[in-house]
């Protein structure tokens, strides 16, 4: 027994320096654990808003609204393991104050009307494959299917998601709803095309998802150069299948169509954006069967000012059974940059009928905006 202890008191330190040579090859070395942390990017987002329904629509009044969005996404590439991967999540929260209560409009004069919640509104995987893109999980299919980037800092909700759409399939995946579904995209020579199936409900993606109908996307982009700027043109369809018991709330058995055109150009160091919207869905079933809209955006007119931007639009909505037959919203905005990620923006917005019932409605909008990343 003397024996073998002193066998053991001879052998430790050999042991106990395997041991450790062992644990500090599995422990991640210092550039794995730098790569990890570099593959790892966060943002969060902040925006109140005051909204005020001066005169017209369904009764003067005025309300608030509070949003923030907070997620993060890992790269599979920075993290040294594959190329092309990246995981994203996105956390949504909403305190609404409901405008169109006052407002009585269709369109919505702000992306928040309509609902409070809290949930987790992003979560899927890309990867890239040469020119080819494929997308799995929980997606907002209009971050990427009828977009309209020169519209992204007008309020009125058609300018980035027609109303054609928006208001005849209310289950449809769009901010601030987003439904498990997977997409593609490739591009080449200028032109992309993308395709995506998702489930149809995106209001509760998580409620038995595959016994609560889908919905198809189609899209075809061309980008290029002309004259002294860059446009894009997207033409796309969609196709929404609803079980009858789930029609009333997720949108009939319809489809439809849209196309946008964007042309962005600079001049004396003025960068311009414009852009062209329409959109159809003629279904009889439809209550909105056409949608149109176009705008103008302006950035970089004011030297000692770089970052503000300004715009006016136009967003109109034809409206089966109603007395005047379309609503028509006529908005100007300015954003002001009043340090680096901290923006105010004001908005004027003027809406002609309403909901095609109620009387022109004059509606100021603020809105204070943060964002990190």
């Amino acid at each position: 027994m003397k024996n073998l202890y002193n066998r053991y008191r001879v052998c430790r330190p050999a042991c106990l320096a395997a041991f450790a040579l062992t644990c500090l090859s599995a422990s991640p070395s210092i550039a794995e654990a730098n790569n990890l942390s570099s593959a790892v990017s966060w943002n969060l987002h902040l925006s109140l808003e005051g909204i005020d329904n001066f005169s017209g629509g369904i009764a003067p009044g005025a309300v608030g609204n509070a949003t923030a969005r907070a997620g993060f996404a890992f790269n599979t590439g920075r993290a040294g393991w594959w190329t092309g991967g990246r995981f994203v999540a996105q956390f949504l929260g909403i305190q609404n104050g409901n405008p169109e209560n006052y407002v009585g409009d269709t369109q919505g004069v702000n992306a928040f009307t309509g609902l409070n919640r809290g949930a987790l509104y992003k979560l899927y995987y890309r990867q890239n494959i040469d020119n080819a893109t494929l997308r799995a999980g929980l997606i907002s299919a209009n971050d990427y299917f009828d977009s309209t980037g020169v519209a992204s800092n007008f309020l009125n909700v058609s300018y980035e998601f027609g109303s054609a759409m928006g208001i005849n399939v209310p289950g449809a995946s769009s901010y601030p709803y987003s439904s498990l579904g997977v997409m593609a995209s490739y591009s080449a020579g200028g032109w992309m095309g993308m395709a995506g199936i998702f489930e149809g409900d995106a209001i509760h993606p998580f409620r038995d998802p595959t016994h609560r109908g889908n919905m198809i996307w189609l899209e075809a982009d061309k980008s290029g150069s002309l004259g002294d700027g860059k446009y894009i043109v997207k033409v796309g369809g969609w196709r929404n299948r609803q079980l009858p018991q789930y029609q009333a709330t997720l949108g009939n058995d319809t489809s439809g169509m849209y196309t946008t055109g964007e042309y962005r150009w600079e001049q004396d160091g003025m960068e311009w954006g414009s852009f062209l919207e329409f959109e159809a869905a003629p279904n009889p079933v439809n209550h909105l069967p056409w949608y149109m809209g176009a705008g103008l955006r302006l950035k970089h007119f004011w030297a000692v000012r770089p970052g503000d931007s300004a715009g006016i639009g136009m967003a109109r909505a034809w409206l089966r059974g109603a007395s005047y037959n379309a609503e028509t919203d006529f908005e100007g905005y300015y954003s002001a940059r009043i340090i680096r990620r901290l923006y105010l923006q004001t908005d004027l917005q003027y809406v002609v009928h309403p909901s095609a019932i109620y009387p022109n409605a004059l509606v100021g909008i603020v809105r204070l905006h943060v964002s990190f990343s």
